[in-house]
């Protein structure tokens, strides 16, 4: 009786202790600032990337040109084929779409809540008609919301050959081909049951996969999904398992690559209106554009993306003085030491950074070193 309370006592003290130790950690986070972000910046070069163009010229290079994985922050190109294919009239705009159609791809624990975020919100705005939605506020979802369902069918409707054409005619040499990246969430499960083998061997089946196939099989199975059978096989292959910190990691590691000099010039493309052709300009900005709560700016428009190790963000603005900036951040961190705190306080980071001058002459000046291998 005596060793079994001993034993209670120890676990106890243990948990008091790691309890204690999580709470001193959040208070300490609690208190960074965006010093706090660019020392992370400064000390961490193979974890991250920034690139910054104020006015037309190049204000921040910093690891510009080192290929990072882009999570969500991909769907511009995505957003783009639309306008693309909307302005063409490939596309209506306003094609109601049945709301289960969506649900082809949605795999429940997989976004943030994303997507439920999304369908709440459409619910409360009244943009919901009889269990149909416009195509037009799928792709805003992809966008405000980040929804993966909406980006998954937005793929199946328009073509990913379709949509990887943009990183041609964008020249962005650097950039990976899109492929069905939340259906890859699945893979694990799928590769477990056709292959007939393990957890730790799909794993290991992932982890020695070639881009192309990786790419390859997250196609079959976002196809599967867009069957009959999609809504069965997603209860089946979404597992405890998939959530796996290792797995959420090499997932992350295999997402589309792209650089944040690529993406700050894909943002200036969009704020500038110069993309081809000029019709689709005002209609991505409608996508893209966010409303300005703020005294010190007049236009703003981004798209983050998060995975368990991965943060980006693009983003454009407009000050009150005329000032034109667009950039792009991309950080990579698979120790996810920094990753919670970092979330939380990139905002204050680029707040910061579009308007505050000193602050950007800051930033430019710690992180100059950058500038003779760019």
């Amino acid at each position: 009786m005596q060793i079994i309370l001993l034993l209670v006592a120890i676990i106890l003290i243990f948990v008091f202790i790691c309890i204690l130790f999580l709470l001193i950690a959040k208070r300490q986070n609690n208190k960074k600032t965006e010093m706090d972000v660019l020392s992370f910046l400064k000390e961490n070069p193979s974890k991250a990337s920034l690139y910054m163009i104020k006015n037309g010229m190049e204000k921040i290079s910093y690891n510009s040109e080192v290929k990072m994985p882009l999570a969500s922050t991909a769907k511009v190109i995505i957003a783009i084929e639309f306008a693309r294919q909307v302005a063409a009239k490939l596309l209506d705009e306003h094609e109601l779409v049945d709301l289960e159609e969506l649900n082809k791809f949605y795999i429940p624990g997989s976004d943030g809540n994303a997507h439920n975020s999304w369908i709440k919100w459409i619910k409360s705005n009244h943009k919901e008609v009889q269990g149909k939605i416009t195509l037009f506020e799928i792709a805003h979802g992809m966008l405000a919301y980040s929804s993966n369902a909406n980006t998954e069918f937005l793929m199946a409707k328009m073509g990913l050959d379709e949509i990887n054409e943009n990183i041609n005619k964008l020249s962005l040499s650097l950039h990976d081909k899109i492929f069905p990246f939340s259906s890859a969430g699945l893979m694990s499960s799928y590769i477990q049951e056709i292959e007939k083998i393990g957890f730790k061997e799909s794993i290991q089946k992932i982890s020695e996969m070639t881009y192309e196939e990786y790419m390859g099989k997250s196609i079959e199975i976002h196809q599967i999904l867009n069957s009959d059978k999609g809504l069965g096989c997603i209860q089946k292959w979404n597992t405890k398992q998939n959530y796996a910190r290792r797995l959420q990691v090499l997932e992350s590691r295999k997402l589309p690559c792209s650089t944040t000099k690529e993406y700050a010039h894909v943002m200036k493309y969009i704020h500038k209106e110069e993309l081809a052709p000029s019709t689709i300009n005002p209609y991505l900005k409608l996508l893209i554009q966010r409303q300005v709560d703020n005294s010190k700016l007049i236009e703003f428009g981004n798209k983050g993306g998060s995975t368990i190790s991965v943060l980006t963000e693009a983003l454009y603005c407009t000050d009150r003085e005329g000032n034109d900036i667009q950039l792009a951040m991309f950080i990579q961190d698979e120790s996810g030491v920094d990753h919670i705190w970092l979330k939380q306080k990139l905002d204050l980071f680029f707040y910061k950074l579009l308007t505050d001058t000193e602050f950007q002459e800051e930033v430019s000046n710690k992180l100059s070193y950058d500038k003779g291998r760019n």
